[in-house]
Formats: structure tokens, C-alpha cells, sequence
């Protein structure tokens, strides 16, 4: 469906994407993953030629849109795209910006867009807010409707930059619902996105850029499950991975321990790690950190991709002695941290630094 051939696209001093070369299959749900200036929105932006190339071919269903005499027009209606940030209108209501595009583009009557308007509705699940203002939507809600927008013009390939990333976590399945039913029934998709769970769930190809390039692609359980590569093992492990450094004494380690909820939602952070990770914060970060000494605290958490053994490791470069047996650590603190996290210990690392081991 998508054929893309020696494709090179640099910004002045800098050289985004070199020599890439992909196949998109008819059908399938290709997800483009990398680390950020990787090139991944670019790539996309590409596709549908909101950016231009310096020198390559894009080949939709055959026809090179960067052709001189391309209808790019034409070509264009066969993409529908999705926007990180919805892009809905904010003057008109949920129906008004589903069927404007149908009715001046395709020439459809009010009636007919409207008719249209409301089985899309009812597919994404959102036909009891069918005459709301955008600004009464939440963000999923909001991408909900910008998918029925999309698919309004009927196209053959759907286009997601980050779809998911302005999104709360607890909004991201109903969006990932969404997209993999219209992935199930046949409609080509580019997802391009930074969370991975979502990525693993969706995709039949997996396309990991790197060094201005495709560095691997494959299956989701391929490249997921067994990387060949080592910037792709790197990557996947890092994707799973949230550090922040407390270094006062009113270091807000609330806020961190919701930052980390957040982050772990999408790997199923079920109830009994969440109350590990307040303990966490109660019996071991703010003692140490209120008695004065020792304050900076690196704090390493490690998302399980199956939802059963997260970690996390807690570093004290300042401490010379074990953080467990730290005077502002008493017996009743180290019973409630063994009692509610799975496995708890402490070592000096390689580098001589103390750190606390622990599984949620």
C-alpha cells in the first residue's frame, strides 16, 4: 500500500532520515517507534506530503506523490490524519466537524454527511455527545472524535502522530479500542508512537528508527519479544524505564510517586505495587531525606511489560553507610517496606554508591 525508496530528509546542519527504505503492507497496522529527533513524525508527515523529502520516492497504491505531475489532491483523499493534539475546531460541535470535510470536499449533502457522521459516531462510541463542544470533551474523547473525522472521508490509509501522548493514561485504551478495531477490519494504519505497551498490543509491524534510518523492523513479538539489535534492546529498556534525583529536604516525593503511577498505568500498576510505592515514600525517601543528611536520592523505576514484577532502584551517592540502617530508619519503618514490597535489600554498587533493591 505504502512503498517508500531511498528517502533522505535533512533541515539545514542536520540530516533527519538517510536512505530509508519500507514497505507498508495492504491491511496491516505498522507502528514507528524511536527516541525523540529520531525522525518518526517526520517520516509520516512525509507519507502525506506535509513535508518534502530532499531526494526519494513514496509510492501510495502505486502512485509516487512526489512525482511532478502527481494529483496530490487526489492521492491525499486515500489518507485520512490523526493528530497528537485532535485538531478538532472549537467553534463547531462534534457532528459540525465530522461532516464538514464530507460535505465540502466530497460534495455530500448535510443529510447524507450527517447519516455517515452518526455510524462513525457509534463506532468510536461517542453518539451521545454527538452535538457537544469540544471543550466538553475529555482528551480521549476528544481523539475519539478526531478518528471519526478521519474516517468521514472514507480513506484507505489512516495516519496517527502520537495519538495517545496528550492523553491521560487511564484514557489510552479506550483510544488503543478504538484503533485496533479499525486495524481488524482492514483499513491500513501508520501509528508513530513513544508508548510501548501500546505499540506491542497494535501493531503487525514494528519499525524502530535509529541512526537516521530503519535500524530494525519485524513483527511486534519480534522486535518486542527478541530485539536482534542492540540500540533496539537498549531502547525497549529504556522505553520501561522513569529516573528523577530528589536533592532537597522538601523534595515533593508525592508528586513523584504520582509521577510514577502515571507512568507505570499503561503496564497494569495494580493496587498492591501502588501501596509498595507509598511506602516507599513514606518509610524510606522522607525519613532520610528530613534528617538532614544524605539528601540526594536517585530514584530508578522499571516497569514489567507483563504488569508482575516492577522494580525499582533507589540510589544514595552521598551515604556512606547502608540506607537501611540509616538512624532515621527504625524497626517499624523497614517492617511496613518488607511487609508491602516483594524483595528488599541493599548493596554498594560497582561504583561504591549504596543502593536499595526493590520489587513491588
Amino acid at each position: 500500500m505504502i512503498s517508500i525508496r531511498n528517502l533522505r530528509k535533512s533541515y539545514p546542519q542536520t540530516v533527519v532520515l538517510d536512505n530509508v527504505n519500507l514497505d507498508i503492507p495492504k491491511g496491516s497496522s505498522t507502528v514507528i517507534i524511536g527516541g525523540s529527533g529520531c525522525g518518526k513524525s517526520t517520516l509520516l508527515r512525509c507519507i502525506n506530503k506535509l513535508e518534502t523529502p530532499d531526494c526519494g520516492q513514496i509510492l501510495i497504491d502505486g502512485e509516487d506523490i512526489f512525482a511532478p505531475d502527481a494529483d496530490v489532491f487526489r492521492i491525499r483523499q486515500k489518507m485520512g490524519m490523526v493528530y497528537q493534539q485532535f485538531n478538532l475546531f472549537s467553534h463547531l460541535n462534534v457532528m459540525e466537524n465530522i461532516i464538514l470535510a464530507p460535505m465540502k470536499v466530497r460534495g455530500l449533502s448535510q443529510k447524507q454527511a450527517m447519516a455517515e457522521a452518526e455510524e462513525l459516531l457509534e463506532m468510536v462510541g461517542m453518539e451521545t455527545r454527538r452535538f457537544q463542544m469540544p471543550s466538553q470533551l475529555s482528551g480521549g474523547q476528544k481523539q475519539r472524535v478526531a478518528i471519526a473525522r478521519a474516517m468521514a472521508m472514507h480513506p484507505e490509509i489512516l495516519l496517527f502522530d502520537e495519538p495517545t501522548s496528550a492523553l491521560d493514561p487511564t484514557m489510552v485504551e479506550e483510544v488503543e479500542s478504538v484503533i485496533r478495531r479499525l486495524v481488524n477490519n482492514g483499513i491500513t494504519s501508520v501509528i508513530v508512537t513513544h508508548e510501548m505497551r501500546f505499540a506491542r498490543n497494535i501493531a503487525s509491524q514494528v519499525v524502530f528508527l535509529a541512526e537516521k534510518g530503519v535500524y530494525e523492523s519485524g513483527t511486534s513479538d519480534e522486535v518486542f519479544g527478541n530485539p536482534s539489535r542492540s540500540l533496539t534492546r537498549q531502547f525497549l529498556y529504556r522505553a520501561r524505564m522513569f529516573e528523577r534525583t530528589l536533592t532537597s529536604a522538601d523534595a515533593d516525593v508525592y508528586g513523584l510517586s504520582s509521577e510514577i503511577r502515571a507512568f507505570a498505568a499503561p503496564y497494569g500498576f495494580g493496587l498492591r505495587p501502588a501501596r509498595a510505592l507509598d511506602y516507599i515514600c513514606d518509610e524510606l525517601l522522607l525519613p532520610i531525606l528530613r534528617s538532614g543528611s544524605g539528601n540526594t536520592i536517585h530514584v530508578r523505576f522499571v516497569a514489567d511489560e507483563a504488569g508482575l514484577d516492577h522494580t525499582a532502584l533507589v540510589s544514595f551517592p552521598e551515604m556512606e553507610a547502608d540506607p537501611l540502617q540509616h538512624p532515621a530508619i527504625d524497626s517499624l519503618n523497614l517492617q511496613l517496606l518488607k511487609g508491602f514490597t516483594r524483595n528488599l535489600g541493599s548493596q554498594l554498587n560497582g561504583d561504591g554508591v549504596w543502593e536499595v533493591q526493590i520489587s513491588l
